[in-house]
């Protein structure tokens, strides 16, 4: 029994060895969410404009062609429910916030607040954002061991792209993504568009959850005398023309809606613009990091345009 007992703990000890050593690369080493809540709270007394939103606005809007002082608060996959979390962790904080910008798109209000893309990403905004996340019970395992929100096989590749590349980090000290390179995108963007709206389809039309906390946004900014901009991203043509028309209709609608409802919130709809084309783009829905600068410039005119 001794020698069983022996064996197993020789087996286990270089296993656990690894596990741990995971786990301490998870809770040491900066990432783009760290980064991002190290960076805004130096901010406070200077940004003008905050940006929220999903990887749209994360790799759509550079800060650095802004007129006015401005932070990129998205992230890859940054459902609404986070976005209203963040908001309202950091609102009180800022002095000079004259500006809230929402990424309304395709996705976003019809979106889950406890989505596939959530099930390991919920951790890191708790853990590495201070967040306070309710769809996270205490008892849950990820609160502790955030190794284990995702497969051993995702752990080893992120911590070989450590090694190689010297950080995991993507994003500037603006919070902007900078590795979707003009150098680097897709040329065959036509090609994967169909493969990549069947992805984004989720079937679902109800807005209700994600009215609301749009809705507590823009009445909190009201309140501070904030302005919110809600923007449509630009997609590829590909792409445009094989989303579902009612449902575009719908989401463009609502945004609307806000605008004519709500005194201090203006929406700006680049979904179709004619001035994108796919020299524009990295892949059918993302712009590459020169296609960005334009669309930021945009943006940026948008708001000085009141």
């Amino acid at each position: 029994m001794k020698k069983l007992i022996k064996n197993l703990v020789f087996f286990l000890l270089p296993i656990l060895l690894v596990l741990s050593l995971i786990e301490c690369f998870y809770r040491l080493v900066p990432n783009n969410y760290t980064l991002k809540n190290t960076n805004i709270q130096k901010i406070y007394d200077t940004t003008e404009v905050l940006i929220l939103g999903n990887s749209h606005t994360f790799y759509g809007l550079n800060p650095s062609f802004f007129d006015k002082q401005t932070f990129n608060l998205s992230n890859i996959s940054q459902t609404l429910y986070f976005d209203q979390l963040l908001f309202e962790k950091h609102i009180n904080k800022f002095k000079k916030l004259k500006y809230v910008i929402l990424n309304i798109e395709y996705t976003s209000l019809s979106q889950l607040k406890d989505t596939e893309e959530d099930s390991w990403r919920k951790y890191y905004y708790k853990s590495y954002m201070d967040l306070n996340v309710p769809i996270i019970s205490k008892f849950d395992y990820g609160n502790y061991f955030l190794s284990s929100t995702r497969p051993f096989n995702k752990n080893i590749k992120l911590v070989n792209s450590y090694f190689i590349e010297g950080t995991v980090i993507d994003c500037d000290v603006n919070g902007f993504g900078i590795n979707y390179t003009k150098e680097k995108r897709f040329l065959n963007i036509d090609k994967i568009a169909p493969n990549t709206i069947r992805k984004h389809e989720d079937n679902l039309f109800d807005f209700s959850e994600n009215i609301s906390r749009i809705e507590s946004i823009i009445r909190q900014c009201k309140e501070k005398e904030i302005e919110v901009i809600l923007v449509t991203m630009p997609v590829s043509k590909a792409y445009s023309v094989r989303v579902n028309k009612f449902k575009l209709d719908k989401i463009v609608k609502t945004a609307k809606l806000f605008e004519n409802k709500n005194s201090n919130v203006r929406y700006l709809n680049l979904f179709n613009d004619f001035k994108f084309t796919n020299n524009d783009f990295y892949d059918p829905d993302h712009l590459h990091t020169e296609g960005a600068e334009k669309c930021s410039l945009i943006v940026s005119t948008f708001l000085d345009n009141n």
